[in-house]
């Protein structure tokens, strides 16, 4: 079992990484200065999926690490309100750490959900994450 929490660990690791909110804001920045957001993520039965707000509050970065199981298609987006945005189908394996940008997006003061469409079963959403942007 300490194999499987020690994975679990070096995956959620590497996703922070990969979102790219593992390491501290800059102590460059002045005081007031725009910040990042997140990540806020959701364990899976064969994975993690992880959404931030990056880019001075003007992208949305999605990332999903598969550990297990057969390959599935997916799509990457984001819920604002009502309104869903997804990208086009990818295919991910066991194994894969896939990242998706919406970039120069218009999000305003909202609260953002990542969204992992899976082609045959529901859409899967990370917990809600606010831009601090504004």
């Amino acid at each position: 079992m300490r194999i499987h929490a020690r994975a679990g660990a070096i995956v959620a690791t590497s996703l922070l990484a990969t979102v790219g909110l593992a390491a501290p804001a800059s102590a460059g920045e002045p005081a007031g200065a725009v910040s990042n957001a997140g990540p806020s993520c959701t364990s899976l039965s064969n994975g993690s999926f992880c959404v931030a707000i990056i880019d001075g509050g003007h992208s949305v970065n999605l990332v999903y690490g598969k550990t297990g199981g057969s390959p599935v298609t997916v799509k990457f987006g984001y819920r604002k309100g009502h309104t869903k945005h997804l990208s086009n189908a990818y295919t991910v394996k066991s194994g894969d750490t896939k990242t998706y940008k919406f970039k120069n997006q218009n999000l305003g003061c909202s609260t953002i959900y990542g969204v992992l469409a899976v082609e045959g079963q529901s859409d899967f959403e990370t917990p809600g994450l606010h831009n601090t942007s504004c």
